[in-house]
């Protein structure tokens, strides 16, 4: 393992567009994954349906504290359910969560937006409480084009557009084949390149162990150890246990679409992150164990107009760490890149 580390790390300084470094991880991480991780049995995804345990009902409260509304609508067959509140008459935010997670990681950063700006926060296909499909295609691919699909129909655009992880991965693709629906684009923690140094995740991939994938209460407790640096100990408490029941639940499920995003690789006829002309910030907890900080550095490397943002003693999860901070950040960067027109009056 040492010598594909290092082998990833010397590819790193030759990238010089999205491809090579997509490539990085899809091929050098992402396919040692596949060739060791555990198979998922075919029956159990066809027959799979979504836990009603404590989580649903804690979903709700959390919603319903926010002043939020939720929102159904059907998009490549797919039940995609979405939060929307605020200010209606402010500009748009749409934010995109990450693997492993829902809108409801956004909760805790939401009421410091929702008196300025109009926030749409949907689980994404398969995720959530959002449709999952069995034979359905998870790819990169196919989920921005289902996201292009929702907002084009529901979201007031063009939008600021924070993706969280996966959903930075997604985010950034959106902004480069929908220019027109992206104002700015923030890239939290985002997946989809390789830094210079391997995370702990990202080690435990390339021994066919995904660390984001729970099997166990003790899975759980860790997978929430290994996403949080600030506050760990009391969010784990907080939500391990409530939160138990759906991970274990879904754990065929997200091994699926674990192998959809890791095993197919978005097609070079479409356009890469590379061709993203919005403002960029891309924004990173430096005690990130999931995507390393220094991942920040090669987007940075194929975005050279993106803004780069730390933050410091934070992890994988800015959002719900650090929301305040968090969302100050995101309030700052689209004050300085505010479009000359406001959106509230050219809706």
């Amino acid at each position: 393992m040492p010598k594909v580390l290092a082998k990833a790390s010397s590819a790193l300084k030759k990238l010089t567009t999205f491809k090579a470094a997509q490539d990085a991880f899809l091929h050098e991480v992402g396919a040692v994954y596949l060739s060791k991780a555990e198979t998922v049995d075919a029956e159990e995804l066809r027959n799979w349906q979504p836990a009603g345990l404590a989580w649903p009902l804690m979903r709700d409260l959390q919603r319903r504290a926010t002043g939020m509304r939720r929102h159904v609508t059907e998009v490549d067959g797919h039940k995609v359910v979405w939060m929307e509140g605020g200010n209606t008459k402010g500009e748009a935010v749409v934010l995109l969560h990450g693997f492993t997670s829902s809108k409801e990681n956004w909760l805790l950063m939401a009421p410091f937006l929702l008196s300025r700006f109009h926030v749409y926060a949907p689980d994404l296909p398969g995720w959530g409480e959002s449709q999952f499909i069995h034979d359905a295609d998870y790819s990169m691919d196919a989920q921005v084009a289902r996201v292009a699909e929702w907002a084009q129909k529901h979201v007031k655009a063009p939008a600021h557009v924070v993706g969280s992880s996966m959903g930075g991965a997604i985010a950034g693709l959106l902004a480069a084949r929908h220019p027109q629906l992206v104002e700015t684009l923030t890239l939290m923690n985002s997946a989809g390149v390789r830094g210079a140094n391997a995370s702990p995740f990202e080690k435990g991939l390339l021994e066919g162990k995904n660390g984001l994938i729970a099997r166990t209460f003790a899975d759980v407790m860790q997978l929430f150890e290994s996403v949080v640096e600030r506050n760990r100990m009391a969010i784990t408490l907080a939500l391990a246990p409530a939160m138990y029941g759906d991970f274990v639940n879904r754990r065929a499920v997200n091994l699926h679409l674990f192998s959809h995003l890791v095993g197919r690789t978005p097609s070079e006829k479409l356009p890469g992150i590379d061709a993203i002309k919005a403002p960029t910030l891309v924004l990173w907890g430096e005690q990130d164990r999931i995507l390393d900080v220094s991942c920040a550095d090669a987007i940075a490397a194929v975005l050279p107009h993106a803004e780069v943002k730390r933050l410091n003693r934070v992890g994988h999860l800015p959002m719900i760490e650090v929301p305040g901070v968090t969302a100050r950040r995101l309030r700052g960067f689209w004050h300085r890149n505010a479009a000359a027109v406001p959106l509230a009056q050219a809706a």
